[in-house]
């Protein structure tokens, strides 16, 4: 009879065939609709499962919800309700990677209607185990990729509201089925996963999915945390505020040898390493930090080694940041044996190995200052094993220092330096304070925490800004976009990109704060020096990057002063000046030479005078200098 309606009812071809539930004494399938569907079929919640444990791939996960929502709203939208929709009443068939149409069994409730309201699909919907973010996703999608109507997500905020009570009250409704379910220690592969072990990777913007509610990530937290970073804060603070004041009295005060000291991140796994290492023969013997994932495994290993020779046969330097999953906490055996089969394998062929990535964020995996240190366990004796490479972490990410000083704490002998992915996009320019902390004091921070616990240096492994208009890509945004989405406020066009990472550069190492800065990354759609979704296409920043590693890559920077309105940066060979606000600047000399930000020559505005914005120019007086920047610019 459902078939038959949906036929009716003009939607095109009808949901695969569903059946009503035959009861005699147990469940039965009913062979005569279900022969030529029954091979490696499951159910939605089945095979959510199975891509959180065994295949953590969030484009995988959008293909399963995209398929079942679509599905669910033809079945909606046929005019019928199913009112017992969980994850185990709508069966899949798995072919290969993919899967077969949904088809939608248990029907003994469902009801035909002449039309189904939203509130009618919310309560229908509601009963869908889905974690947080990926629900709004599947909500997104059933609507067409377009905003959910807020009577819709009212309705179902209720409806699952009022589930969530019933199935939290059975314990007292049913004590003892409960207590012989609860003394049962198998959890079957078939259930979702707890949601602190969720955890899915996304090869859009290159980071995990973030999966679960703001208001769920607080409450699954380690309550006692907040107690170990006051507890460390009122221990540390007067040597950190003696030290960060020591820093500032410093900073552009020594010279500073450029070399080595701008790097670049990249990706050895994306199976377009040819493609990557064309881009980088601009860039020749820029440091390079190459990703190297747990959850990649044996195929990981294998492909950042073969990244690394080549890269050391271009003359590039070469480090590695080893990123950690959820499975690296919950099988410590596993991350054990995996850092030290990292360490065996590189500690010879490359400078830096960095342990720990963004770990006060819950995404990547890390609950608690437990876990963390659970991470490092085994760190300090491959450190003293392997003493040619240098070890750095924990990789904090953002102005969130006070997570250095409890994990510190905890990780003596594990260091060599100090490693933050020190993103300061939420503030604009870097130059833009976060209380009274510019990315000039966030740096002379990191320093002081270095300091006070005897760690030679301060390193930031990762930072970028995300571009505009890259949706899907975007690390801010990530894996998915519907239509009329507003975008970021953080994101920046690509001249502005090139601008505030020259800047960045600029004031973290020749202040002397920071040793070195791993910029994010060479090929990204969403953030990257070259947009990989477009034909590899150079954007402005690469060939800021590729100007500023042929002028100051062998520099020393001298001195540094504010004047005019602009900030002025003195090297050996060449002037470096920007103004946060456009202005007029005097040019110092009569044979200076200017060239902007990409190498390409600018002509004064008028003699003597330059007009400076937030673009950095450089100010070039020698005439080898000035040829070898002519010749660095025709490289575009």
């Amino acid at each position: 009879a459902y078939a038959v309606h949906l036929q009716k009812n003009e939607v095109g071809v009808p949901v695969p065939v569903a059946y009503n539930e035959i009861w005699a004494g147990r469940r039965l399938l009913d062979s005569f609709f279900l022969s030529d569907y029954l091979h490696d079929v499951s159910d939605f919640n089945s095979e959510m499962a199975f891509l959180f444990r065994e295949d953590p791939d969030m484009e995988k996960f959008l293909d399963l919800l995209r398929l079942v929502a679509t599905e669910v709203r033809r079945m909606h939208d046929s005019g019928f309700v199913h009112q017992d929709l969980g994850g185990q009443n709508i069966l899949l068939q798995r072919s290969g990677s993919s899967w077969g149409r949904p088809m939608f069994i248990d029907l003994n409730r469902g009801r035909i209607l002449p039309e189904v309201s939203l509130r009618q699909r919310a309560r229908d919907l509601a009963k869908l185990d889905i974690p947080w973010r990926l629900r709004q996703i599947f909500f997104h999608i059933y609507f067409g990729d377009r905003e959910i109507p807020e009577e819709f997500s009212t309705a179902e905020r209720l409806h699952r509201l009022r589930i969530t009570l019933h199935n939290e009250s059975r314990k007292y409704r049913h004590p003892i089925r409960h207590l012989v379910h609860s003394r049962r220690y198998i959890v079957p592969s078939t259930t979702l996963p707890k949601p602190r072990d969720m955890w899915l990777w996304d090869d859009r913007s290159l980071q995990p999915a973030v999966i679960l509610g703001r208001s769920e990530r607080l409450r699954l937290r380690d309550p006692l945390d907040s107690l170990r970073i006051i507890g460390s804060q009122f221990l540390r603070l007067p040597s950190i505020v003696r030290g960060y004041r020591a820093v500032m009295d410093g900073v552009y005060r020594q010279k500073v040898a450029m070399r080595d000291r701008a790097g670049l991140c990249v990706e050895a796994g994306s199976g377009d390493l040819p493609l990557m290492l064309e881009q980088l023969e601009g860039l020749g013997g820029i440091p390079i930090l190459v990703r190297c994932y747990a959850h990649r495994g044996e195929q990981g290993l294998r492909e950042c080694a073969d990244a690394v020779d080549k890269l050391a046969q271009l003359g590039h330097e070469v480090s590695l940041g080893i990123v950690q999953s959820r499975r690296s906490v919950v099988a410590p055996g596993e991350w054990t044996a995996f850092l030290e089969q990292v360490f065996a394998s590189f500690h010879n062929r490359v400078r830096f190995i960095e342990v720990g990535h963004a770990i006060n964020r819950v995404k990547w995996g890390v609950w608690s200052f437990s876990e963390a240190a659970a991470l490092f366990e085994s760190v300090a004796g491959l450190r003293a094993r392997y003493p040619a490479v240098k070890v750095l972490g924990p990789g904090v990410i953002d102005f969130e220092f006070h997570y250095f000083q409890p994990l510190l704490s905890r990780m003596r002998g594990c260091f060599d330096g100090i490693s933050s992915h020190l993103y300061v996009d939420r503030r604009g320019a870097p130059e833009s304070p976060q209380g009274p902390f510019s990315l000039l004091e966030k740096c002379a921070m990191g320093r002081a925490i270095a300091g006070v616990f005897g760690i030679p240096g301060f390193y930031v492994t990762e930072t970028n800004w995300p571009l505009k208009e890259t949706k899907d890509y975007s690390p801010v945004q990530g894996h998915y976009s519907y239509a009329g989405q507003k975008e970021s406020h953080v994101a920046v066009d690509e001249a502005t990109y090139a601008a505030y990472m020259v800047r960045y550069l600029l004031v973290s190492i020749c202040s002397g704060c920071c040793e070195r800065v791993w910029w994010w990354n060479l090929a990204s759609r969403g953030f990257g020096l070259v947009d990989d979704r477009d034909g590899w296409r150079k954007r402005p920043a690469w060939h800021a990057l590729a100007f500023f590693h042929k002028m100051l890559g062998q520099a020393v920077f001298e001195r540094h002063e504010e004047r005019e309105g602009a900030s002025w940066f003195y090297f050996d060979r060449c002037t470096v000046v920007y103004a946060q606000s456009p202005c007029e600047v005097a040019v110092p000399g009569d044979s200076v030479q200017c060239f902007g930000i990409d190498g390409d020559r600018r002509a004064p505005d008028r003699p003597g005078r330059i007009q400076v914005s937030g673009d950095p120019l450089y100010l070039v007086t020698e005439p080898e200098v000035v040829e070898a920047a002519a010749n660095c610019a025709a490289i575009r």
